[in-house]
């Protein structure tokens, strides 16, 4: 997310903030680029039963924090189960819940605290990381200031880096919520603008995405003011090619 612009002419910082899908399958020369970028924070935002079935490929000295966004069970699960058989609903319909449930809004407050807090770059993921990881990028970006519209397009990044098959992700899926999956499992695939409209959507009663990181993650002007201040640079110290 290095080099992304602040509303104020500011750039975030390379090396420092890094969204993915899961490292189970990540390659010694991947961990080492990830550590020769600065990564010494991995968080982990999918359930139980997904980081037990594929579990990250991790460096000694790197810091591991396993904060899932939902989990398998709960009223959250169970609806999520109901709506299997339209993948588009399913998806839209998670986005929303990862601003309303509380479970999503304590995963938020321990992904902020450990932004503010720990030192060196932070890589988050999921399994694909499109929902869960675009959810969490958007609030960060929203943190650092910069736009809406610059927030949605990094989101929509995500398509060019989608690795899945649809026939394994078929078999993932139904091995998660063990539920049969008979709707179109490419909508699975895309990081869709509905999607992401749907969550920011999901803020307006906050004020926003900045409104819902003050009122519900608990953020203050000063974590703003440190964030800011750790993740973004001046443009004219941005490392040229």
């Amino acid at each position: 997310m290095g080099g992304i612009p602040t509303q104020d002419g500011r750039r975030i910082r390379p090396g420092m903030l890094l969204r993915s899908a899961d490292l189970h399958k990540a390659t010694d020369a991947d961990l080492a680029t990830l550590d020769r970028l600065g990564v010494r924070n991995i968080i982990d935002l999918r359930t139980r039963q997904e980081r037990h079935m594929e579990e990250d490929r991790l460096l000694p000295d790197w810091r591991y924090f396993p904060i899932p966004v939902f989990d398998e069970g709960g009223e959250l699960g169970k609806q999520l189960r109901g709506l299997i058989a339209e993948p588009g609903m399913f998806i839209e319909s998670l986005y929303p819940q990862m601003i309303d449930a509380p479970m999503a809004v304590s995963c938020w407050k321990d992904c902020f605290g450990h932004l503010l807090d720990d030192g060196g770059g932070t890589l988050w993921h999921c399994t694909q990381g499109k929902d869960r990881t675009g959810a969490l990028a958007a609030l960060v970006l929203a943190s650092l200031g910069v736009d809406e519209t610059l927030i949605i397009d990094d989101y929509l990044e995500t398509n060019r880096f989608m690795p899945h098959t649809s026939s394994k992700l078929a078999q993932k899926l139904e091995s998660i919520l063990g539920a049969r999956v008979d709707g179109d499992i490419n909508q699975f695939l895309t990081a869709a603008p509905a999607y992401i409209h749907a969550f920011i959507g999901a803020t307006t009663r906050y004020g926003g995405l900045v409104g819902f990181l003050r009122t519900k993650v608990g953020l203050s002007e000063t974590d703003f003011e440190r964030l800011r201040e750790r993740y973004t640079c001046d443009a004219s110290d941005m490392p040229r090619d």
